[in-house]
């Protein structure tokens, strides 16, 4: 007779709780100003996004039939696929600097007025590097320590969601976003390692 396995309440992950953080790209770095708000500078604060859903592509290392001995093997082809972009959402901030970020950099990787890529000809060396950063998602515990961490390496924004106003709405009055990035590289690593063995002790 089989013993059902009773698993504690606490050492499950948690899906509600995370955090998105990333840097500035360079390029954007060139109109951050902390002090200024208008249409040419950004807030470098503005990339404190309080994030409401994102879903963490996975990853696919593929397989290929192979004929040995009359028979067929299956082997690893050693290869990823591209991986596809990440969708997140948004609440808007108040001042709609979280959201004028995003916008004013999809409008530096193709501007609106010129349909060109740094048309205001930011002092950058217009490398594939200028207008990327790495963004970490960090997934936290049920204490919000950091425990596992998602890093996308070279991402950059390819759109951004529609705005939707409705003074019909009734249950929640917040203005939400969201934009999609492309990336090159994700890596995963868990974090505070010593207190999990510990407890595994």
């Amino acid at each position: 007779m089989s013993q059902e396995i009773k698993q504690s309440p606490l050492n499950r992950a948690r899906k509600d709780k995370f955090i998105l953080v990333f840097d500035l790209p360079p390029i954007l770095k060139q109109i951050a100003s902390k002090y200024t708000r208008n249409n040419k500078t950004i807030l470098p604060d503005s990339v404190q996004f309080s994030i409401k859903q994102v879903t963490m592509p996975g990853i696919t290392v593929k397989g290929t039939a192979a004929r040995f001995a009359g028979d067929t093997l299956y082997l690893s082809t050693h290869s990823k696929d591209p991986y596809p972009p990440v969708s997140l959402k948004f609440n808007v901030d108040s001042g709609y600097n979280n959201y004028f970020t995003i916008d004013r950099w999809l409008n530096l990787l193709h501007d609106q007025y010129n349909g060109r890529y740094n048309a205001e000809n930011l002092g950058v060396d217009d490398n594939f590097s200028d207008y990327q950063t790495d963004m970490t998602l960090y997934a936290l515990d049920e204490y919000d320590k950091k425990v596992a961490s998602f890093k996308y390496t070279k991402a950059f924004p390819t759109s951004i969601d529609d705005l939707d106003f409705d003074q019909t709405a009734t249950d929640d009055m917040e203005l939400e976003c969201g934009f999609t990035f492309l990336f090159s590289q994700r890596h995963f690593e868990i974090i505070g390692g010593d207190r999990f063995n510990a407890t595994l002790a």
